[in-house]
């Protein structure tokens, strides 16, 4: 293979590049960039002749990259992002902003913070778009790699690359509809493992240990269901609970607590925020419950983008006003 030409390179060339390596598509990658379909694969061909290599080839699931592009991909983004950086004028004017910011946030956060970011954000600059990304696998690469600007979620040990700050504190509730019999008195360790629980837990996507899924260095919580807390209750009194269903997603949790006899466990905030809709009322659990930080977490390398700050201070003003 000769040596690329890089006097002969087109920078936009790579933002193409790096828009398929993401998208997976040409017209998805397009509409990113603003460009039509046909500009894209004209984009595509180019770089195929001066990197002498297919890149992506098309499939059933979209654009598959090849070998090289695979191998190429996350140091030619990281790249892109320290230019973007480097350029980026060395203040953030949010009213007058035209910028794509990728969150990612698990379910809880969906529902509970960014409501009130995206009241903020609209208010302080209606020009700037968030994408939001599930909370899951990767994560911790996405951030390494620039491709995510802000991860929100209950973390535990967090790599010195990586900012962090903790939003507030969060607590389990026990939730039960609000005609079941057991709702009428306070719910007793005894009557509580009386009754089928439903947990939120972990899908078989994610590589969970005791409810934490670690990658790369840094602990993520998936499951909070004081499983350790309720169980030494239990065991000092000799007694078993008994779990009917789990489910992957904690905001499915209300509307099936509302049409069944099931007691689940769920964040406070959630259950606050369910409590009418769903007919359903909370209850402190018959022990001692552990409270857990919810935090955002960033890449240091991004923090100091005036961008990628004012971003973070909306986080933390939403979230002081829950």
């Amino acid at each position: 293979m000769g040596p690329i030409q890089f006097d002969h390179l087109d920078l936009n060339l790579l933002r193409v590049f790096d828009a398929l390596l993401e998208e997976r598509s040409v017209t998805k990658a397009g509409e990113r960039l603003g460009l039509t379909a046909s500009a894209v694969s004209h984009a595509l061909n180019r770089l195929r002749l001066a990197l002498k290599d297919d890149l992506f080839m098309r499939g059933p699931n979209g654009m598959q990259p090849t070998l090289r592009a695979l191998d190429i991909g996350p140091r030619l983004h990281q790249t892109l992002l320290q230019l973007r950086t480097a350029l980026a004028p060395a203040e953030f004017f949010p009213a007058d902003a035209e910028r794509e910011f990728t969150i990612a946030s698990s379910d809880y956060g969906i529902l509970v913070v960014l409501p009130a970011v995206m009241a903020l954000v609209r208010k302080q600059a209606p020009q700037v778009v968030l994408r939001v990304w599930p909370l899951g696998e990767g994560t911790s690469e996405n951030l390494d790699s620039g491709r995510v600007d802000l991860a929100i979620g209950a973390f535990g040990k967090v790599p010195e690359r990586f900012g962090s700050l903790k939003l507030f504190s969060e607590v389990m509730v026990w939730v039960l509809r609000s005609d079941h019999p057991s709702a009428s008195g306070p719910l007793t360790l005894d009557r509580l493992v009386e009754l089928p629980h439903l947990i939120p837990a972990t899908g078989p996507q994610e590589s969970a240990v005791g409810g934490i899924v670690v990658e790369h260095g840094l602990e993520r919580y998936v499951s909070r269901d004081e499983s350790s807390e309720l169980k030494e209750a239990l065991a000092a009194r000799g007694i078993r609970r008994m779990i009917a269903m789990t489910v992957p997603n904690v905001l499915a949790v209300p509307s099936i607590v509302e049409q069944s006899d099931m007691a689940a466990l769920i964040p406070r905030r959630v259950a606050l925020s369910a409590a009418s809709r769903y007919r359903l009322k909370f209850f402190e659990p018959p022990y001692a419950p552990a409270a857990y930080a919810y935090s955002m977490i960033w890449h240091k390398t991004q923090g100091v983008d005036p961008g990628n700050a004012w971003l973070r201070e909306i986080f933390r003003e939403a979230a002081a006003a829950l």
